[in-house]
């Protein structure tokens, strides 16, 4: 999700944010917490006319992860041990592969890996993952990290204990155990990793998972692998509803955040944007949607990601068709249906600092 360093440039700079993150996490010890809310829902942009989008990859590819790789792409989807596809030039043909995790972390249970994230750090390809973990249900899970040399080989967990998990859960304790832990939030894990790299350093975003929805920012060591000494996590904005897989872009305008807005199953779902001029106060940021059903045509665009100029994001499919589900989709028979999230892709332009969608990429 690594953006294009050239507009990796906010307003304010990499190292006076690092460091105000650190400052936070002391503040955050002393009972200190910044809170954001937003709207039930965000208030349209300007329209957007964008055409007929067709998948890129025609099968189950749900919340694409995706990085450049030599002169294409690979990508990473939700499912067993983190489907991979790639393509070797810009317009290719995308190219089904297995899964990247080589093994499930030690600390985690048998179940799918959620909406992951990669990146690029000191030779090393990174990749964050939500997996598993017992004692929160069939579904509550934890992040973990896993490296390789290859993006096109085995990906081996690092550690023996996760990277963010709540206190309370029964694993070898996190990296970022969510200090102070609070009890207003749901006990249900924690999903969504996403990577923002600077000119000074890396910052993990995640959220918290069911409602209310909670995005949180902890800063990371210098291999990507670790909790950054002495950091603490700190609590972005929180929203009634679910806002999930959030991703960060800094822009010379301010900072700007993708983020899914409503329930994945329907095709309502859809992206959004909101923008702050600084990274720790999202208390009035502006807004404007993205991605949805209007717009696109698409059943539930979202899980998106950014690599370079375009993005990448995911909507249903019904009847093993390129055509996007009807309106009315219900996720409840989705196996008759034989309903899949398929991957689009589309250039992804920036206007004043606000993101804007270009032409679609076509199969």
């Amino acid at each position: 999700m690594t953006p294009d360093p050239r507009r990796d440039a906010p307003a304010r700079g990499t190292r006076t944010t690092l460091l105000l993150l650190v400052l936070a996490g002391v503040l955050a010890l002393a009972g200190t917490t910044t809170l954001a809310a937003l709207p039930a829902r965000a208030e349209p942009g300007p329209p957007t006319v964008i055409g007929s989008p067709k998948p890129i990859v025609a099968s189950n590819f749900a919340d694409p992860a995706v990085e450049r790789l030599g002169g294409g792409y690979v990508g990473f989807a939700t499912g067993e041990r983190a489907p991979r596809a790639w393509v070797r030039s810009r317009n290719g043909r995308w190219q089904r592969g297995g899964p990247a995790l080589s093994r499930l972390p030690s600390w985690s249970r048998a179940g799918d890996i959620w909406a992951a994230d990669v990146t690029r750090v000191r030779g090393w390809w990174l990749l964050y993952y939500s997996a598993p973990v017992k004692g929160l249900g069939p579904y509550g899970r934890c992040i973990g990290v896993a490296r390789s040399r290859s993006a096109l080989r085995g990906f081996t967990p690092v550690g023996d204990a996760p990277l963010v998990c709540p206190s309370y859960v029964k694993t070898p304790p996190a990296g970022d155990p969510l200090v102070p832990t609070d009890a207003t939030l749901p006990r249900a894990g924690v999903i969504d990793p996403s990577v923002h790299q600077g000119s000074d350093g890396l910052v993990l975003l995640y959220k918290t998972d069911r409602i209310p929805s909670s995005i949180r920012l902890v800063q990371l060591d210098r291999t990507g692998t670790g909790v950054h000494p002495g950091a603490v996590s700190i609590e972005l904005l929180r929203h009634d509803g679910v806002l999930e897989n959030p991703v960060l872009v800094a822009q010379p305008e301010g900072w700007v955040l993708l983020l899914s807005e409503g329930d994945y199953t329907r095709c309502t779902y859809r992206t959004i944007w909101l923008r702050s001029p600084v990274l720790t106060d999202w208390s009035a940021p502006e807004y404007g949607v993205l991605l949805d059903r209007a717009t696109t045509g698409l059943c539930g665009p979202g899980g998106a990601d950014v690599a370079g100029n375009r993005i990448f994001l995911h909507g249903w499919t019904c009847h093993r068709i390129v055509r996007p589900c009807s309106s009315g989709f219900d996720w409840s028979k989705r196996t008759k249906q034989r309903a899949q999230r398929a991957m689009y892709a589309a250039r992804l332009n920036w206007v004043d600092g606000l993101p804007r969608i270009g032409r679609w990429v076509r199969p």
